[in-house]
Order: structure tokens, then C-alpha cells, then sequence
């Protein structure tokens, strides 16, 4: 591996396929592989949580793994106290300030203390974050020797992935995440920007938790998501998807795009070509899997959905067009968003071309300018083929249903039913015979890793 190259930062954002894409990294003979450093269960930590930590401990959807999770930090615990060493749990909060974080210093040297004890035994440190894609820039300008990969998926398909675990397993640790990351920076003012464009409303943080207290405010927030329609709980999952990606095409060294990873085999291979390149590791990535085959729900109607990606996208290009964002941020938000938009109203399989899908639905998400030109397949070349005209098609569709009476009346009944259906649905419940509910939940079964 190049010299000035000593680490590969993977910057995740939750049930991104993060996880599957380190577990690749993981096992590797030459690689010490890090699970989110960043986690705020490491200021607890101790021997028997570390051990119990397995991706069959919960309805992870995670690959097998052979260790458990934090199992690289085993060295790192506190004796007799629990925690792991030089770990606070100020360093779990993301921002978005675009300022060096207030705990720099120590984080540095927290980070510096996990590459070096990598190096000490001869390997290479792979670090999978889960809550460093707001301070993306920081990271790059800090540690310039690592290879820093952004890990990206359509905003829909990762909602999707939240949704299911909440609806279906009563988890609600993920959707309740963007809500209090939001919270700890409303201060910021692109943060302030963002949620009155999404339409955001966030309750006051839980009187008494201080500024660096996450767990006080995902305790709070947790609550506060069941009392909610899904859509209102999206929007916050929006905001905070456009904020982490906001850096990602100008502060990394390359996107890995798990969305393609789980349908195009040239993309995989070329993946393991420029990795190689940027890194000098070989990881396999022949183990990727396709999206489930049945269809996972999101909590509500496309059509209510299509309308939050709008006014995501009409804010992405007021941003762009006031130089708040450089106009790759644009590119990656858009494609992304017209992805999102097709698996939302055409369903996972409809976004991918095969026969029975007409071509213009074929997903237009890769700019031609991140792609070498080898080893394009079919699923690839439709990519290149892009143009944003999906957007463009089901906003004259939308503008002519709301102007309907119909619409009308259906969104004040959607507005006054949401919050009781969406109990029930958490609940598990059905509504009583006769009546259609507005959403329910997905099939039991494992979630999306």
C-alpha cells in the first residue's frame, strides 16, 4: 500500500450495507477492522456487552459475522471500569457546522490511538464510521494518510430499511437517529435551512439532557416517533439524509454505491479494482445481495412521498444555485432522488431494467464522469443512459392530482387518521373489518443489512 495511505475510513450512513461492505474489509489477514468508533454504546462498554454485541443479537439483517462487533476494541476496555479507553461519548454526535468539532483535539487523538495500535501489529486499519459523514471535511483534512470511501444508498431504500425494523420489530432506534441529530444542531443555521424547506418541526430536546447527552435524546425522540405519521418522520430522515451527503462528492476519495453493488456484477468488479488501486487491500465483494424480492413498505402513499423528494430537490437546487454547495452535491442529490423516486412508486425490482420494465424507468443515478467506461453491463449502461426525466414526468402527474378535489379531501382524512394508524401499525394491530388502512406493516423477516 502507497506509503501516505495508511488507513481506509469508510463514512456510512445507517442501513446504508455499510456494515456488509467492512465485514468484507474484516476479513482480511492484513486488516485490523474497526466498527463504528464513533458509537455511543463504547462509553459503557464492558466485557460481557462487547461479547453479546453479534449481528444475531437482533434483527440486524447483518452478514455473519465471526466476531462480534466491537471485538478490535477488546484491548481498548478500561480495567475495572466500563467504557473503552479515550472514547467520550461527545465524540457520537455529528455536525454540521462545517467547523473543526469543539473536542477535535481529543478525537484526533482518540482516532490516532486506534491506527496506531493497528500498525504496532502490522496491519492496516479499516474504520467503518457511522456518524462522521457531517464532519467529512474535518476527517479528511486530519487524517489526509487514509483513503476516506463514502457508502451511499437511495434516501427511500434506506428509510425503507429504518421503517421495517420499527414497524415490523418495534425498534425504533433508527428512526428516531436523524431526529435527534437535527435537535443537537439546530443551532446551525443550514441545519435551520434544511428543516423549514422539509417542512421539519422538532419538539424541544428533553428538558435538563445537556448538549452532549445522545442518549437522552434518543430516548426522548424514541418516544416521540410513535406518536407521528410516517411522512412526518421521513421528511426528518430527508433532511438529515441531504445534510451527511452534502460533503461526499468533493471531501472523499470515492463513493461506493450500494444500491448498484446489489444489482450490476461489473460494478462490483470495478469496485475491487479502484479499491485496490486507492488502498492496495483486495476484498471480495462477491457475497453482495440483491434487495429482498418482496416489496418492504414505507409507511405511506408514493404520491405523499414524491412530494417531500420535491421539496428536497428544490431546496438541493436553491443551495446550489446561492453557492451554499458545490454543484457535485447537486449531481449526487438529484440522482439519488430519482432513484429513490421509482423504487418508491414502481417498487425495487420496477428500478432495475429488465423486460418487463419499460426503459424509462431504468434508474438514472451515476454521473458519466464516475465511471472508467470498463466492464459497463446492462444495468450500468442504463445508468449512463441518465437523464433526470423521471422527476420531471411524475411532477406534471402530481401537479394535476392536487389540483383534484379528490386529493384534496383524501389528504385532510390521511392528516387526521395518520397518527392512529401508524400506533397501530407499530402495535402490530389491524384495523377493524371494512376498513382499508392507510399503511401497513411489512412482512416479518430479516432487514435490509
Amino acid at each position: 500500500m502507497n506509503s501516505k495511505r495508511q488507513a481506509v475510513f469508510l463514512h456510512t450512513g445507517y442501513r446504508t450495507a455499510g456494515t456488509w461492505l467492512w465485514s468484507c474489509f474484516r476479513k482480511l489477514d492484513e486488516v485490523t477492522a474497526y466498527y463504528e468508533p464513533l458509537h455511543e454504546m463504547l462509553a459503557t462498554i464492558d466485557p460481557l456487552k462487547l461479547a453479546s454485541s453479534t449481528a444475531d443479537s437482533w434483527r440486524s439483517g447483518h452478514p455473519v459475522l465471526e466476531a462480534p462487533y466491537f471485538a478490535e476494541f477488546a484491548h481498548m476496555l478500561d480495567p475495572g471500569a466500563s467504557g473503552i479507553a479515550g472514547y467520550e461519548e461527545g465524540f457520537a454526535v455529528d455536525r454540521f457546522d462545517n467547523e473543526a468539532p469543539p473536542d477535535a483535539e481529543r478525537l484526533e487523538r482518540y482516532v490516532r490511538g486506534l491506527l496506531d495500535s493497528a500498525h504496532r501489529q502490522g496491519r492496516v486499519p479499516v474504520l467503518k464510521f457511522c456518524r462522521s459523514l457531517g464532519r467529512l471535511a474535518w476527517f479528511r483534512a486530519t487524517f489526509p494518510e487514509a483513503v476516506h470511501i463514502v457508502v451511499e444508498k437511495n434516501p427511500i431504500s434506506q428509510w425503507q430499511s429504518c421503517w421495517q425494523l420499527f414497524a415490523a420489530h418495534r425498534n425504533a432506534h433508527f428512526v428516531a437517529v436523524p431526529f435527534a441529530v437535527l435537535a443537537l444542531n439546530r443551532h446551525v443555521p443550514l441545519v435551520q435551512q434544511t428543516m423549514e424547506a422539509l417542512q421539519v418541526k422538532l419538539p424541544e430536546p428533553p428538558a435538563g439532557a445537556g448538549p452532549q447527552r445522545v442518549e437522552s435524546y434518543l430516548t426522548f425522540y424514541k418516544a416521540h416517533v410513535a406518536t407521528i405519521a410516517p411522512l412526518q418522520a421521513y421528511r426528518v430522515f430527508l433532511a438529515h439524509w441531504l445534510l451527511t451527503l452534502r460533503d461526499a462528492a468533493t471531501h472523499a476519495d470515492a463513493l461506493f454505491d450500494c444500491d448498484l453493488a446489489g444489482h450490476s456484477p461489473a460494478y462490483l468488479e470495478g469496485a475491487e479494482r479502484w479499491i485496490h488501486e486507492l488502498t492496495g487491500l483486495r476484498p471480495s465483494f462477491g457475497s453482495a445481495q440483491r434487495e429482498p424480492a418482496a416489496e418492504r413498505r414505507h409507511g405511506f402513499e408514493p404520491l405523499e412521498g414524491l412530494q417531500v423528494h420535491l421539496d428536497a430537490l428544490r431546496f438541493a437546487r436553491l443551495l446550489a444555485a446561492n453557492g451554499g454547495v458545490a454543484a457535485d452535491a447537486l449531481v449526487l442529490w438529484t440522482s439519488k432522488l430519482a432513484q429513490a423516486t421509482q423504487v418508491m412508486a414502481f417498487g425495487a425490482a420496477a428500478n432495475w431494467p429488465q423486460p418487463q420494465v419499460p426503459a424509462g424507468r431504468a434508474t438514472r443515478m451515476v454521473d458519466v464522469a464516475l465511471i472508467d467506461g470498463e466492464g459497463i453491463d446492462a444495468i450500468l449502461h442504463a445508468e449512463l443512459a441518465a437523464t433526470r426525466a423521471a422527476l420531471a414526468e411524475v411532477k406534471s402527474e402530481l401537479a394535476c392530482v392536487h389540483n383534484s378535489t379528490l386529493w384534496r379531501l383524501m389528504k385532510r382524512v390521511r392528516t387526521l387518521r395518520a397518527p392512529k394508524l401508524f400506533r397501530r401499525a407499530r402495535r402490530g394491530t389491524r384495523p377493524p373489518a371494512g376498513k382499508a388502512p392507510f399503511h401497513s406493516p411489512p412482512p416479518s423477516g430479516s432487514a435490509r443489512r
